[in-house]
C-alpha cells in the first residue's frame, strides 16, 4: 500500500504534496482530487481548480500563471547599472527591529523565545549599532512601528545615527497575508503613520512581517505612499519596477540570520564566510553590472556576543575593497532611479 493510501484509509490527513510525491504520473494526478476528497481534505477543491486553460479532459495540471505584479527581465539583457562614484557593489543592511506581543491571538504565552527577542532590543541591538558605528555603516531598519511606542531610545538611537526607517508592520505578531484585506491595508497605514509621527521621517520602504502579503498589499502599499518594497526583493540583484509604479529592491532570505542561524543552525563564522563568498561574486559581477548585496539581521541573533564579532570581520573584509556604497534602501532606489531614466 502507497502512502497516500496508507493516510486515506487511516487518521492521518492526506496533503496534496504527499500524493504527488506518491506517483506523479498522469492516472495518480487525475485520481488526486478524487482520493482527497475520500480523505476528507480541502485540497482536492484546490487540486480541483488547478486546471488551466491548456488542460484537457481530466488531467488537473496547471499551465502556469504569468507573474502579475512585476514582468521578466533577464540581467543579461538590461541596460547597464552604474552607482555613484563606480561602485559595484551597494551593501545594503537591513536590520530586523522587532516587536513581538507577549499574548498570542489565543492567549498563549511563548516564553522560550519572548526573552530571545527582548535581549535583542535591550541589549544586542546596541552592540550592532557600535559596530556599524565604528565603522561609519548607515543601515535600513526594518521596524515594527510599536517599537516606536514602547522603545523610544531605539528611535532616538537610529535617528542620531541617521539609519532610515523602513515600515515592517505595527507588531511582528500580526501578519498582512493572513488578515481581511481592509484590516491588512489599515496595518500598513497605521504602521506609516506611527513612524512618521514618532520620527518625522519620511517612510519610503516597506518589508512585510514575515514577508506576508496578499493580492492586494502592493496598492495598500503605494496608497500609503511606499514607494520600495522588499517583500519582492529576493528575485534579483537589482532593484525594479513594479506594474503599479512602486519599486522593489533586493532583499535576501540566503544572507539571512534568521533562515542561516536559527532555523539551520549555521555557525556564525560560516554565515560571515557566506557574506564574503556572496560580497565575491557580486562584486566581480559588478564590475561589468553593478549589483546589491542585502544582509538581514535580526539583533537577537547576529547581536549575540559569541556572533557579533564574525559579522564585525565580513564587513571589515568587504570595506578592504575600493568600489563598494554602504547604502540605504532610499538611496538605492534614488541611485537606480538616476542611472535608468537619467538626472531629474
Amino acid at each position: 500500500m502507497s502512502k497516500a493510501d496508507e493516510q486515506a484509509s487511516g487518521g492521518e490527513p492526506v496533503s496534496r504534496r504527499d500524493i504527488l510525491q506518491a506517483s506523479t504520473g498522469t492516472a495518480a494526478i487525475a485520481g488526486a482530487a478524487a482520493l482527497m476528497a475520500g480523505a476528507g481534505s480541502a485540497a482536492a477543491q484546490q487540486l480541483a481548480q488547478n486546471a488551466g486553460p491548456g488542460a484537457r479532459g481530466n488531467n488537473a495540471i496547471r499551465t502556469g500563471e504569468p507573474q502579475p505584479f512585476y514582468d521578466y527581465s533577464p540581467i543579461t539583457k538590461r541596460p547597464k547599472l552604474k552607482w555613484p562614484n563606480g561602485a559595484r557593489v551597494a551593501i545594503f543592511i537591513v536590520p530586523n527591529v522587532e516587536h513581538w506581543d507577549v499574548h498570542d491571538d489565543k492567549g498563549h504565552m511563548d516564553v522560550r523565545n519572548l526573552p530571545r527577542n527582548d535581549y535583542g532590543l535591550r541589549v544586542a541591538v546596541w552592540r550592532l549599532m557600535e559596530i556599524f558605528g565604528q565603522r561609519k555603516i548607515p543601515t535600513t531598519i526594518a521596524l515594527n512601528a510599536s517599537v516606536c511606542r514602547f522603545y523610544p531610545e531605539l528611535i532616538e538611537a537610529f535617528r542620531t545615527r541617521g539609519d532610515e526607517l523602513m515600515g515592517h508592520g505595527v507588531t511582528n505578531s500580526e501578519h498582512l497575508d493572513t488578515a481581511p484585506p481592509a484590516k491588512a491595508a489599515a496595518i500598513v497605514r497605521q504602521a506609516v503613520d506611527m513612524i512618521r509621527s514618532a520620527t518625522g521621517q519620511r517612510v519610503r520602504g516597506w518589508l512585510g512581517p514575515g514577508l506576508g502579503e496578499a493580492d492586494d498589499t502592493l496598492d495598500a502599499l503605494k496608497a500609503a505612499g511606499i514607494e520600495y518594497v522588499c517583500d519582492w526583493g529576493p528575485a534579483d540583484d537589482q532593484p525594479f519596477r513594479l506594474k503599479n509604479g512602486m519599486y522593489a529592491v533586493p532583499y535576501t532570505l540566503d544572507i539571512n540570520d534568521l533562515g542561516l542561524i536559527d532555523r539551520q543552525g549555521t555557525p556564525a563564522s560560516q554565515f560571515a564566510a557566506y557574506i564574503v563568498d556572496a560580497f565575491d561574486t557580486l562584486y566581480r559581477e559588478g564590475a561589468d553590472q553593478a549589483r546589491v548585496l542585502p544582509i538581514a539581521l535580526h539583533p537577537f541573533l547576529t547581536g549575540a556576543p559569541h556572533r557579533a564579532p564574525h559579522l564585525a570581520k565580513a564587513l571589515d573584509y568587504i570595506r578592504g575593497h575600493d568600489r563598494v556604497w554602504f547604502a540605504r534602501g532610499g538611496e538605492i532606489l534614488d541611485a537606480y532611479r538616476a542611472s535608468v531614466t537619467g538626472p531629474t
